[in-house]
């Protein structure tokens, strides 16, 4: 379809103050974690599942600040995309590439939660996961279109039911007086592989980036909520993780499809159910929040012509991009098939990290290629014009990479191969 360029692009509004954008935030980052990987990440660290967790928290901190740093000094909904494009503006099909690789990663975390969320519904209703995740995907796709500030607020009910949740299990654990008890097993080897998996957990803070455009101060309130997310949620990760290896063996946790209520269940009888409940409402506050970021990604290459204009309309009176929220349901219920929430899990976060190494590197190219460029949040510890903590980030991300089974390895393959085609045909119906 050629593209209309004269089409006149509407901008976001700043509605997000600092209290909202944080729990944005924590809210997107819990709900996509423990509530839906934690099981089968325990069947492969064992015992050892916290430090597989405070792995993932360093390769993600590392990350923040990279994020941090360009939200602030390129601000705008498409983040990962105008990061790349800032970067290599002569290369078009990189920041297209990898636009497409989070768009796929963002309806894949969404798909993964909204199947976490099947499982936990049946302790109440017994309906097939696909239905269930279906009919998830499509109501938080209305509250998508119908407003950021009223979703926001929904975000913060959430949230804070999702927090506690988490605080139960801890709780629990702390009962058993062995909740140390873990840290003096010795480190086994699925540590790492463990590690890939539930990196997948804290994914989320990149997304506060995407909000950049709809932030009121962003310059401030950008870094801080990356920061603070990422900091309440890797101490949540680590005691819950903890909590629940005590409670119940890791290969029960690994067969459970909600082993959070499990957990809970092994201690206080009649408790699942109540877990159970603030699960559904976790689940459904991270696949809302995947669904507003990754459509604001698609109005974003909308608007630059990127993909069809139509795709960055703004609906009247509602100031959201209904047709990318539409379209961010439709790549999300597509993926719904695929079932396995493991195999949901590390798509999501093969392609995560695939767009982390591209944001590192484009910071890197950045600080030589634009060393003036005005930075209100600077990433501290630099040679010369060479920031540490990106490099750092790329070594840790490419150890992270070489611990998929090969199956992700070949989706991820089929993701950047289609991605190009799709380039490709977009650059030919704008020659016709």
């Amino acid at each position: 379809m050629p593209v209309c360029k004269e089409q006149a692009i509407v901008a976001l509004k700043p509605v997000l103050g600092p209290v909202q954008l944080a729990f944005y935030g924590v809210g997107v980052v819990v709900g996509a974690g423990v509530y839906s990987v934690i099981g089968s990440a325990a069947g492969t660290a064992g015992q050892n599942l916290w430090l597989s967790f405070i792995v993932g928290a360093v390769v993600a901190v590392l990350t923040g600040f990279s994020y941090a740093e360009l939200a602030t000094s390129f601000p705008s909904s498409g983040a990962e995309y105008k990061f790349i494009k800032a970067a290599l503006p002569r290369f078009d099909l990189i920041s297209f590439v990898i636009g497409l690789i989070i768009l796929i990663g963002g309806a894949a975390a969404a798909a993964t939660v909204a199947v976490a969320f099947g499982g936990y519904l049946r302790t109440f209703i017994d309906i097939p996961d696909w239905l269930s995740a279906s009919a998830l995907l499509a109501g938080c796709t209305a509250f998508n279109i119908w407003g950021l500030r009223e979703s926001s607020w929904a975000n913060i009910a959430f949230t804070s039911a999702e927090v506690a949740g988490l605080v139960l299990v801890i709780a629990a654990g702390s009962t058993t007086g062995r909740l140390l008890e873990p840290l003096s097993v010795t480190i086994g080897a699925g540590v790492l592989p463990a590690a890939s998996t539930v990196f997948f957990v804290y994914l989320g803070f990149e997304k506060i980036a995407n909000m950049t455009e709809e932030v009121r101060n962003p310059e401030r309130n950008v870094p801080l909520s990356i920061f603070v997310s990422l900091g309440v949620t890797a101490v949540l990760y680590v005691l819950v993780s903890l909590a629940v290896v005590v409670l119940v063996a890791p290969a029960e946790l690994a067969r459970s499809d909600a082993p959070l209520a499990l957990a809970m269940e092994s201690v206080w009888r009649g408790s699942g159910p109540t877990l159970s409940a603030i699960a559904i409402l976790s689940t459904a506050n991270t696949v809302l929040i995947s669904l507003i970021a990754g459509s604001r990604l698609v109005y974003s290459m909308g608007s630059d012509a990127e993909i069809p204009a139509m795709f960055a309309t703004i609906m009247p009176g509602r100031d959201t991009p209904w047709i990318a929220a539409i379209f961010m349901f439709a790549l999300s219920a597509l993926l719904v098939p695929l079932g396995s929430i493991q195999v949901l899990a590390e798509l999501s976060s093969l392609t995560a990290l695939l767009a982390f190494l591209a944001v590192n590197l484009a910071l890197i190219v950045l600080r030589y290629r634009l060393p003036d460029q005005n930075r209100p949040f600077r990433i501290p510890f630099s040679v010369g014009r060479m920031p540490i903590v990106p490099v750092v980030a790329v070594a840790s991300i490419c150890v992270l990479m070489a611990n998929f089974d090969w199956e992700i390895y070949v989706l991820g393959c089929g993701i950047v191969v289609a991605s190009c085609l799709i380039y490709v045909a977009q650059r030919m119906s704008r020659r016709g």
